[in-house]
């Protein structure tokens, strides 16, 4: 694994800016922090113990798309990992409940393990021969992978992680979108049971010949 140094955008002001360039709205963004924090406070003590992760990450990888498609981003399903792509800027985004976002002294975790096509595409512009990373020649690479990582403190970042062995165990770039009330809104409540949510990007595609 090559080494990165992985870029921050902290402030409100340089984070809107970045995902600006990337072709997204703040407002959007907040769309779907509201929408998955909603979703997950359904859940009560007679469903499982998983339901709040389950409900944040099926309601916000749906916020996440009707709040963001256009013209230019679209649904993907690559490799099996839910998410949506912008052709032109060669970006994908997809939703991940974290134990802890926007801390720079502690990097966030998935609250379930990431699969073999999330493996594949965080790591779609890393190489073995290079012998120092950073975030600005990923930029310029073919692909990059951003996950929208939503903490029960409701505090979230977009940020490129790089996935080994189902565990993030770097990150190219981390962008602090809501952060301890920057955003302006009230302080949210800490929801319990983001025990296991997004399965769905373990899914490996089983390709077999049809017997007639």
């Amino acid at each position: 694994m090559p080494a990165i140094t992985t870029r921050y955008f902290r402030d409100v002001s340089e984070a809107e800016n970045r995902i600006q360039d990337m072709g997204l709205q703040l407002e959007n963004l907040r769309t779907v922090r509201r929408v998955a924090l909603d979703a997950a406070r359904r859940a009560n003590p007679y469903f499982p113990a998983n339901a709040a992760g389950t409900f944040s990450y099926q309601y916000g990888t749906w916020a996440l798309r009707d709040a963001n498609i256009t013209d230019d981003w679209h649904i993907d399903r690559t490799n099996g990992v839910e998410c949506i792509r912008n052709d032109n800027l060669k970006i994908r985004i997809a939703f991940c409940n974290v134990d802890i976002a926007c801390d720079d002294y502690y990097t966030p975790r998935a609250r379930s393990d990431k699969g073999a096509g999330a493996e594949r595409a965080t790591q779609s512009t890393l190489f073995s021969d290079l012998e120092d990373f950073t975030s600005t020649e990923a930029a310029s690479s073919e692909w990059s992978f951003y996950y929208f990582m939503l903490d029960p403190d409701g505090r979230v970042e977009l940020t490129w992680p790089v996935v080994e062995g189902g565990k993030f165990v770097n990150y190219v770039e981390r962008i602090y979108l809501f952060r301890d009330g920057s955003d302006n809104e009230a302080a949210v409540p800490s929801i319990s049971g983001f025990d296991d949510d997004d399965i769905a990007d373990g899914f490996e595609p089983e390709v077999s010949r049809k017997t007639l």
